[in-house]
C-alpha cells in the first residue's frame, strides 16, 4: 500500500508536534510538512501536495476556512481533515463549507485520528461524535428549508405565468382597439361621418390611457420593489391630489361626485404628489371599473385625529368581508380567472397599498353607505391646515 502523505496546519507549537507524532508513528504515513498558519498550510500544500492536510480551524493568517479553499483549489487532490477545540454549529458548517471531508475535537483519541486520516483518502467522511447531533439537526432543517424554497419557487413560476397570461391579455385590448381604428380609417376613411371620427378616437384615447395606467403602474410597482427606495414626502394640498386623479377620468366626469368646500379642500397632508396621485388613481379606476355605471362615484374627504381620509365609493356588487383583504395582493381580482368579467392586471390596489404604506398611511375596504364598496386612503396631515 502507498504511503499516506500527511500536512499538519496547528498553531500550537506542542499540539503541532504531537500530531507530527502520532501521524509518523503509523508506518504506513509520512508527514510531509507542518504549518503554523493559513499562509504556510497554503504554501506547503501547493508544494507538497499532500494526501490529507490536517487544518486547525482558527490558526492565523484566515483561519482553516481559507486555507482549505486555497488548498483545494491549488492541490484538488488533497482531502482537508479540520481540527478544532470548537463544537458550535458555525464553526463545524463553516468548514464543511469550505470542503473539508472530516472533522475532530481536539482530544479525539488517538486511534481514531489515525482512522479519520485513513477514511478521508478513500473519499468517506469522519465527524466526531460530539459534533454529529448538531450537524444532522442542521442536514433537517435545511432540508426543510429546501423544501419551503421549492413551494415557494413554484409558486413563484405559478404566478409568473398567470401575470404573463393576464398582461398579455391587458396589452392586446387596448391595442386592438388603436389597431381597429387605424384599418378603420385605412379602408373606410372617406366614407366615415366627423361623428364616427369623433367616436374612434374616443376610442383610442380611451386604450391610449388604459395602457398608459398599465405601464405606469408596472414602472412604479418595480420602482417600489427595489431595496432602498425612499418615497420623499412634503406638504401637499389634498384638492390637488384630487384634482390631478381625477383628471385621468375626464370622460368620466359625469359619474364621478367630488367635494366642493374650498376649505376641506386645501387641508395639507404629508404626501409624495405623483405617488398620492397614482395610489387616489387606482381607487377611482376600480370604482368605476366595478361600480354600477347607473350611479356616481362619490369621494369624500375627512380629518380624523390628526389624519385625513379619502374615501371612494362605489354602488357595485360590493366585496364579501373575506376577502377585502385579498384585494390588496398582487394579481388577485374578486373574479379572478379567465373568465372574469372585468380587465385588470390585479395589481392596481397592491400598487395603492405599497404607495400608501411608503407614505406611513394606510388604505383599507369597506361597505359603501349606500351598498357597494368604499375604499379610504388614510394620510398623515398637518397640524396647520392653513392652505400652502
Amino acid at each position: 500500500m502507498a504511503t499516506i502523505r500527511v500536512l499538519i496546519a496547528e498553531d500550537e507549537d506542542a499540539l503541532r508536534g504531537a500530531l507530527a507524532d502520532l501521524v509518523s508513528s503509523d508506518p504506513e504515513m509520512e508527514v510531509v510538512a507542518t504549518a503554523a498558519d493559513a499562509d504556510e498550510a497554503i504554501e506547503e500544500a501547493t508544494r507538497t501536495r499532500p494526501d490529507v492536510a490536517l487544518v486547525d480551524v482558527k490558526m492565523p493568517a484566515g483561519g482553516g476556512p481559507r486555507a482549505t479553499r486555497e488548498i483545494l483549489s491549488m492541490s484538488p487532490g488533497t482531502r482537508v481533515v479540520a481540527l478544532s477545540a470548537y463544537e458550535d454549529r458555525r464553526t463545524v458548517l463553516e468548514m464543511l463549507r469550505a470542503g473539508v471531508v472530516g472533522y475532530l475535537v481536539k482530544g479525539t483519541p488517538a486511534g481514531e485520528i489515525i482512522r479519520t486520516i485513513r477514511r478521508s483518502v478513500r473519499g468517506e467522511g469522519s465527524l466526531s461524535v460530539e459534533i454529529t447531533a448538531d450537524v444532522i439537526r442542521e442536514l433537517a432543517e435545511l432540508l426543510e428549508r429546501s423544501e419551503l424554497l421549492t413551494e415557494q419557487l413554484q409558486e413563484l413560476n405559478r404566478t409568473k405565468s398567470d401575470l404573463i397570461q393576464i398582461l398579455s391579455h391587458e396589452l392586446f385590448t387596448p391595442i386592438t382597439t388603436i389597431q381597429g381604428f387605424a384599418m378603420t380609417v385605412a379602408e373606410r376613411g372617406d366614407q366615415l361621418t366627423p361623428e364616427q371620427v369623433r367616436d374612434l378616437a374616443d376610442g383610442v384615447e380611451r386604450a391610449s390611457r388604459r395602457l398608459r395606467r398599465l405601464v405606469g403602474n408596472l414602472s412604479v410597482a418595480a420602482s417600489l420593489d427595489r431595496e432602498g427606495v425612499e418615497v420623499t414626502t412634503r406638504p401637499v394640498a389634498v384638492g390637488d391630489l384630487v384634482r390631478s386623479a381625477s383628471s385621468s377620468f375626464a370622460g368620466q366626469t359625469d359619474r364621478l361626485t367630488l367635494p366642493d368646500d374650498p376649505a376641506l379642500l386645501a387641508h395639507r397632508v404629508w404626501a409624495d404628489p405623483d405617488l398620492a396621485t397614482q395610489a387616489l388613481a387606482i381607487v377611482l379606476e376600480n370604482a368605476f371599473e366595478f361600480g354600477d355605471p347607473a350611479h356616481a362615484v362619490t369621494l369624500a374627504i375627512a380629518r380624523d385625529h390628526g389624519q385625513l381620509r379619502v374615501a371612494v365609493s362605489d354602488q357595485g356588487p360590493g366585496i364579501p368581508e373575506s376577502q377585502r383583504d385579498q384585494i390588496f395582493e398582487a394579481f388577485m381580482q374578486t373574479d379572478a380567472g379567465s373568465t372574469r368579467a372585468h380587465e385588470g392586471l390585479g395589481i392596481g390596489l397592491y400598487l395603492a397599498r405599497r404607495i400608501m404604506h411608503a407614505h406611513g398611511g394606510e388604505i383599507s375596504a369597506g361597505d359603501g353607505a349606500e351598498g357597494g364598496t368604499t375604499v379610504t386612503l388614510t394620510f398623515a396631515g398637518l397640524d396647520d391646515d392653513a392652505p400652502s
